[in-house]
């Protein structure tokens, strides 16, 4: 580590705080407006050039961003006004790990100030060594964009077979009771921890609502069978299609594991298998039709009972089929491409820290990649 200098941050870095922007004065355009939880709109205007860094310094403290091309940083956030020689992607990578809410000013709102924030003492390397780091933790990130575009474009080219294959299909009296088994789901006592931490995947809103493409594969927590007795869930079969029905309406995923659920799921599992694709677009061209039909005092909620009862738009058994078999491709390239993610994000997730702190060098990947170690 003896290229790596110990100083406080700002002698390699400089903070600014951010700049305020109201509708009034936002004009129409591309350039993404940052504010501490990430893009909130689009500005016609740039504040800086990329790249830069930006993080979080009200709401949401130390949140980082990297912007590789213009932006306007929000009066919520801090962004990097001089990188003093230092490698924009690395200063990414480096305050993405960089714990600072002891550093919190605020009372009620979390607020981070700058120049609390320049003092610290911390362990920086040289410019060619931050390059060197950024560009190993920046291949792993733009695969990762780079398979979800894929499976976002994979998806659109579903979307748009669906579109073309319901010039066929007719709304008559069937309803999605007779083409599906519905179900729904619930949740084990939280008070007896026998029932946690167990081997059997068990699945929330949120975790759907977090994809980046709508494929489930695994879940935040977990239950044991014990718990999945004492909850009014089944373990689902790998093609359930899943639909949030409670609060946000109309959030899906298609498991591509056994999981429990919920109660804040419908479930749907087609009566004949090759209607999967058919019936998960059909659910998804309609979701503002399904909110019309919610009702609550607390949130909105789809019931299952109602539901079950609405008509669902079918074509000839044939046209199905072979639209499924059309399109089950684009789901599965879609859904290859982001679980190769899962990999990539938990080996940049265990590089990072190594990295950032000099216990292992940049070299010494490279030479465990070819060695076959990676």
């Amino acid at each position: 580590m003896s290229e790596w200098i110990t100083a406080p941050l700002g002698d390699f870095i400089t903070f600014q705080r951010g700049i305020d922007i109201t509708r009034r004065s936002q004009t129409e355009g591309t350039v993404p407006v940052v504010s501490s939880g990430g893009v909130s709109s689009y500005h016609g205007t740039a504040f800086r050039d990329g790249p830069g860094v930006v993080i979080g310094r009200k709401g949401t403290l130390g949140k980082t961003f990297y912007l590789p091309g213009p932006y306007w940083p929000h009066d919520t956030t801090l962004w990097v006004r001089d990188f003093k020689k230092s490698y924009p992607r690395f200063v990414y990578y480096f305050m993405s790990r960089f714990d600072i809410s002891w550093l919190d000013t605020g009372s009620a709102n979390p607020t981070l100030n700058r120049n609390h924030l320049h003092p610290i003492v911390v362990t920086w390397p040289a410019p060619a060594e931050q390059q060197a780091i950024a560009e190993v933790l920046g291949a792993l990130d733009d695969k990762i964009a780079a398979n979800t575009r894929l499976a976002a474009t994979a998806d659109e080219l579903a979307d748009t077979a669906f579109r073309k294959y319901l010039d066929s299909a007719t709304r008559g009296g069937t309803r999605f009771e007779e083409v599906a088994d519905i179900g729904g789901g619930g949740t084990p006592s939280t008070k007896n921890s026998s029932y946690w931490g167990g081997e059997l995947n068990w699945a929330t809103p949120t975790d759907v609502t977090a994809l980046d493409a709508p494929y489930l594969a695994c879940t935040a927590r977990s239950i044991t069978h014990d718990g999945l007795a004492a909850c009014s869930s089944p373990l689902y079969p790998v093609g359930t299609i899943l639909m949030t029905s409670r609060a946000t309406i109309g959030a899906f995923a298609v498991l591509q594991v056994e999981s429990a659920v919920n109660q804040g799921f419908i479930t749907v599992r087609p009566t004949d298998r090759t209607s999967k694709w058919w019936l998960f677009h059909e659910m998804r061209s309609r979701v503002d039709e399904f909110k019309s039909w919610a009702n609550g005092a607390t949130f909105p909620e789809l019931s299952r009972g109602k539901f079950k009862k609405l008509p669902v738009r079918l074509a000839a058994r044939r046209m199905m089929q072979e639209f499924d078999a059309y399109v089950d491709s684009f789901h599965a390239r879609a859904a290859a491409a982001i679980a190769e993610n899962r990999t990539l994000a938990a080996t940049r997730d265990a590089l990072l820290p190594h990295l950032m702190s000099g216990k292992i060098r940049v070299r010494e990947i490279e030479d465990a990649a070819e060695e076959g170690g990676l």
